[in-house]
C-alpha cells in the first residue's frame, strides 16, 4: 500500500509561490511588454529605448507621492503596482515623497490654488505614506530573489537647499514660457481663476526632482498618471538639455470614479483610503 506524506510534510516542503511579474522575469519578458499587456501603459516617450534600457540591466524608476493627506487611496494603486511590478522584475523603485513640491502645489487638474500645508504636517503625512508603501515594496532587498532594495526619498531634502538665482540660471533657462502657457493646465487656469507665480514654477521644480535623481541615483524613468504627462516629460527634456542625458517617461491610465472624475483626495468623487483607520466602523 502506497504511503503518502502527511499534510504537514507537504506544507513544510512547498516552495514559495512566485508572483506573476517574477514568473515573467524568469521567462525573459521585458517589463514594457508586461506592463502593456496588463494595461498599465498609457504613453511612453521612447518605447524602444526604454525596452532596451530594461534589457541592459537593473533600471531605477521613480514615482512621486503627494503628502497633502495622511493616507494614499485607491487612485494611487496603479502607481504602487507599477513600482512593485518593476521591483519583482529585478529593477529598483524609488518612492518620492513630495515634501518640497507640496509647498508649491501642483496646479494640474485644479481650478483653484492649493492650501499650503505646514512642514510639520507634511512630515507626519510622509511617515504615514511610507508605512503604507512598506506593504508593497521591499526596502531591504532580496525578497524577490536578487531584486534591489526600494528607496524612499523626500524632495524637501534637496529643494529647500536650492538658491534662487543659481536655480533660475541653471534650470530656469531651459524652460520656454510660451510652451508652458500652451499646455491645458496653465491655459485653463489663466482663463478662469488665474495662476499664481508659485504654481507657475511647479513644473520646473518637479522636473528638477527628476534631474536630481538622475544625477544622484542613476534614475532613468519617471512614472505617474496620464495627467502628469507634461510635468514628467519636462523632466525628460531637462535631463537632455542640462546633462545631455537620456531618460524616459511612462504614464498609466487614471483610476476614475463612476462619473469619470479622477479619484483624488479632494473633489466630489468617492475615495477609498488605503489606511484602515480612515474607514468608517
Amino acid at each position: 500500500m502506497t504511503e503518502f506524506p502527511s499534510t504537514t510534510t507537504v506544507i513544510d516542503q512547498a516552495k514559495p509561490r512566485l508572483s506573476a511579474p517574477e514568473v515573467a522575469r524568469q521567462q525573459g519578458v521585458n517589463p514594457v511588454d508586461y506592463l502593456r499587456q496588463r494595461g498599465f501603459v498609457y504613453d511612453i516617450t521612447d518605447e524602444e529605448g526604454l525596452r532596451a534600457a530594461f534589457d541592459n540591466g537593473p533600471v531605477t524608476a521613480y514615482i512621486g507621492f503627494d503628502p497633502t493627506g495622511t493616507s494614499l487611496h485607491a487612485g494611487h494603486m496603479v502607481s504602487i503596482m507599477l513600482l512593485a511590478t518593476l521591483q519583482r522584475m529585478g529593477h529598483r523603485p524609488i518612492a518620492l515623497g513630495g515634501g518640497g513640491t507640496a509647498m508649491v502645489g501642483d496646479p494640474t487638474g485644479r481650478t483653484a490654488s492649493r492650501e499650503i500645508i505646514g512642514l510639520e504636517d507634511l512630515e507626519h503625512n510622509l511617515g504615514k505614506i511610507r508605512t503604507q508603501l512598506e506593504k508593497y515594496l521591499d526596502y531591504e532587498g532580496g525578497h524577490f530573489g536578487d531584486n534591489p532594495a526600494a528607496l524612499s526619498v523626500n524632495n524637501a531634502d534637496w529643494l529647500l537647499a536650492l538658491e534662487y538665482i543659481p536655480f533660475l540660471r541653471d534650470i530656469g533657462r531651459h524652460f520656454s514660457v510660451n510652451e508652458m502657457l500652451a499646455t491645458d493646465t496653465y491655459r485653463t487656469r489663466l482663463e478662469t481663476t488665474g495662476l499664481n507665480f508659485v504654481e507657475f514654477n511647479y513644473r520646473l521644480v518637479q522636473a528638477y526632482d527628476f534631474l536630481h535623481l538622475y544625477r544622484e541615483e542613476g534614475c532613468l524613468v519617471q512614472m505617474g498618471g496620464s495627467d502628469q504627462w507634461t510635468n514628467i516629460t519636462a523632466g525628460v527634456e531637462l535631463i537632455r538639455k542640462a546633462d545631455r542625458g537620456k531618460a524616459f517617461a511612462l504614464v498609466s491610465p487614471l483610476i476614475t470614479t463612476p462619473s469619470g472624475e479622477k479619484m483624488g483626495k479632494t473633489g466630489s468623487g468617492v475615495r477609498v483610503w488605503l489606511d484602515p483607520a480612515q474607514f468608517s466602523p
